[in-house]
């Protein structure tokens, strides 16, 4: 691990002198700042003092005193601006947490102090508890942090104790303890500061901001002309700025990057290779039922007036709804070697983002694996048994106040097995078949229908070269996104891999690509018309036309959504350059906007309109659907006027419908995969 380590030394220099250019460039603002508040006193005591003296008429002289007024202000408040980061303090909130002590948990204090004494680190001045899948260290900041050692705090997420071993938890804290003991922390805490002064330059919009909204809007010409002058300093400074910031925190993502290496090796050394890859294997897992499964449907309860009893105990039903789905059961005495696999295409590019703060899983592990520690002391039991049950359940009750602190009406609370029935349920009736998933929950590749309807009983095209296919394109097309985002500096990446052969950022093999891309959609597009004829010959004379009119349905979605999305685009491109381009309007241009606005409405209603009388059952009998049918009967703006209400109204109602056509498309997708399921077998041609 020697270079690794030399690694990390040259990235803590490297930061080092980053943030050392910082202060530079800081202080530097503020010697401008101050040079401007002397150079306006000088010429406002001149103007008052002495340039008064030779005036003769009245408006002159107010006219004199407005100029050394505006310039005094000027001067104020761009000083205001530079300094104000100086007495900011951050603090990190999270209203989820609880924080406990040795008393609420021996056990998972002990483990802690073990952790403490064997790393040699020093103990966290806090510890506190959330529901979150995933563990960390936080402070609080100020500017002064960045010559002052600041005292770190440890969060863990009781969501990592659902199917970990006490060893694997041990890990986790190792790792978060390898932060605490890495000189290059206080580097961090540096960055941190230097990233809030920089960000509150750049980006918060505070009572500066607003009061020079204000001044350069002001009626007065006289009085506007100081405004103006003020903002487009303050403008000039935030464009800089944005380019330290980005200087700054390229280095920081580099080191905190080698920084995260470093404290998985104090992981392996502390609980073993085998324990620190099987939590982060674990945890991805975990992580992706919470945040994409858990969550999404207790926002969906919540909508509907219900809550479980316990977050933790919801946990356990996703995970078991989620093995029916093809996922890995987990349980606390088993290991897990290697990330879950589905088994698809993998991309064709290997990019490495120079924004991002922590490495790939996949190098992670690699590298731990070469470390090959290995630990007689496993602790094989089950990581819960560190938490006491009423402190679990306090942590899950904290997280539903926070959830629910907004409502009027308090939801209902379901038992475990309640929830349990109400998940299994809605995924039933949601979720496509393991099976049929790849190749239905997807657009289908454009395919001349009425050729497809007539085509004889085809064979069964349900086989693996087509979900092999779809995967691969589907692969392909989340490529193109990548290059598309590389190509336009989107995605800040130096040298990257696509197919085996290097490129840079002016060399993107774009159109190579997208031929690739094209042969794929082709071949995918065959497989697709055979889906739909063989499904069309199906059964008796009434499913023959169910499925005929769910592929109609489809196409017309496709074919109405697609050609209101190129007028509405054309409209979205004028709005966003006026928009950008701000400052006051003149009559005219104000008219313009007001044209554009009605146009652009009008445009939409009218797809709306022509979508609803194709595919009638298109918008939900719902409050949203009611909202999106009566939108479109009503005129909300005019060419005189629009407010911004009205405009957020008119895009909240775009979102719905879009919303509204991909639910459809999913439904006959679902429709359709379930007839190929119950009706050919599929299930048998896919492994």
């Amino acid at each position: 691990m020697a270079g690794e380590r030399v690694g990390i030394g040259g990235a803590v220099a490297d930061e080092i002198l980053r943030l050392a250019l910082f202060l530079v460039y800081y202080i530097s603002l503020i010697c401008l700042g101050a040079a401007i508040i002397v150079g306006a006193l000088f010429a406002a005591k001149f103007i008052v003092f002495e340039g008064l003296e030779h005036v003769r008429d009245v408006r002159s002289a107010l006219f004199m005193i407005v100029v050394a007024i505006g310039l005094l202000s000027l001067a104020a408040v761009f000083g205001v601006y530079l300094v104000k980061p100086l007495f900011s303090f951050t603090k990190n909130r999270n209203e989820e947490r609880l924080e406990v002590c040795r008393a609420d948990c021996p056990v998972l204090f002990d483990l802690v102090e073990r952790l403490s004494k064997e790393t040699g680190f020093r103990m966290p001045r806090h510890v506190y508890l959330t529901t979150d899948v995933n563990a960390g260290v936080f402070y609080n900041t100020a500017f002064w942090s960045i010559f002052f050692p600041v005292r770190k705090n440890l969060e863990i997420g009781l969501g990592l104790f659902n199917s970990t071993s006490v060893q694997e938890v041990k890990a986790i804290l190792a790792h978060e303890f390898g932060h605490f003991g890495q000189s290059s922390m206080k580097v961090g805490a540096a960055v941190s500061v230097t990233y809030q002064i920089l960000y509150n330059l750049v980006y918060t919009d505070d009572f500066i901001d607003r009061a020079l909204d204000s001044w350069r809007s002001a009626g007065w010409t006289a009085w506007r002309i100081f405004g103006v002058l003020a903002y487009r300093l303050t403008s000039f400074v935030k464009h800089i700025t944005v380019h330290v910031f980005r200087f700054v925190m390229r280095g920081e993502r580099k080191l905190s990057r080698l920084m995260e290496f470093g404290a998985d090796e104090v992981a392996c050394k502390c609980a073993g290779t085998d324990a620190f890859v099987s939590a982060m294997c674990k945890v991805e897992q975990l992580s992706w039922c919470d945040m994409e499964c858990l969550r999404p449907f207790l926002a969906r309860c919540l909508e509907g007036g219900e809550l479980p009893e316990n977050y933790f105990k919801s946990h356990e039903a996703v995970a078991e709804v989620m093995s029916r789905w093809g996922m890995m059961l987990l349980k606390p005495g088993e290991t897990m070697a290697k990330p879950f696999d589905l088994g698809l295409a993998k991309s064709r590019i290997k990019a490495f983002d120079v924004w991002s703060s922590h490495p790939e899983l996949s190098d992670r592990l690699d590298r731990a694996r070469k470390l090959d520690v290995m630990r007689a002391d496993v602790e094989t039991s089950d990581a819960w048994s560190m938490v006491p049950r009423k402190v679990a359940e306090k942590v899950s009750e904290k997280f539903f106040v926070v959830a629910t602190a907004s409502l009027e009406k308090k939801p209902q609370r379901m038992t475990a097995e309640a929830f349990r029935n109400k998940l299994f349920k809605f995924c039933d009736e949601n979720m496509f078949p393991k099976e049929c998933e790849t190749v239905f929950n997807r657009r289908f590749e454009p395919f001349d229908l009425q050729e497809a309807f007539g085509r004889e009983c085809a064979e069964n095209p349900f086989t693996p070269e087509y979900r092999r296919l779809v995967g691969e394109l589907n692969a392909a097309q989340s490529d193109m996104a990548t290059l598309e985002q590389i190509a336009s500096g989107e995605m800040d990446v130096g040298v990257f891999a696509y197919n085996g052969e290097e490129y840079t950022r002016k060399t993107v093999p774009l159109e190579d690509h997208k031929k690739y891309l094209a042969y794929l959609g082709k071949l995918v597009a065959e497989k697709d018309s055979l889906t739909c004829s063989f499904l069309s010959h199906l059964g008796g004379e009434a499913s023959r036309a169910r499925v005929r009119s769910l592929y109609v349905k489809m196409s017309t979605i496709e074919s109405v959504v697609s050609r209101m999305e190129k007028t509405l685009a054309a409209h979205d491109a004028w709005l966003n350059q006026r928009f950008a381009t701000g400052g006051n309007m003149s009559k005219t241009e104000y008219f313009d906007l007001c044209c554009r606005v009605v146009a652009l409405e009008k445009d939409f209603q009218r797809g709306v309109g022509e979508l609803m009388l194709a595919v009638p059952d298109i918008i939900p009998d719902s409050e949203a659907g009611r909202f999106v049918a009566e939108y479109t009967k009503r005129v909300h703006n005019t060419e005189f006027d629009f407010g911004p209400k009205s405009f957020e109204e008119l895009q909240h109602c775009r979102s719905l419908f879009r919303d509204m056509c991909y639910g459809y498309h999913q439904r006959c997708m679902l429709a359709l995969a379930r007839l190929a399921h119950e009706n050919t077998g599929c299930h048998s041609c896919f492994p």
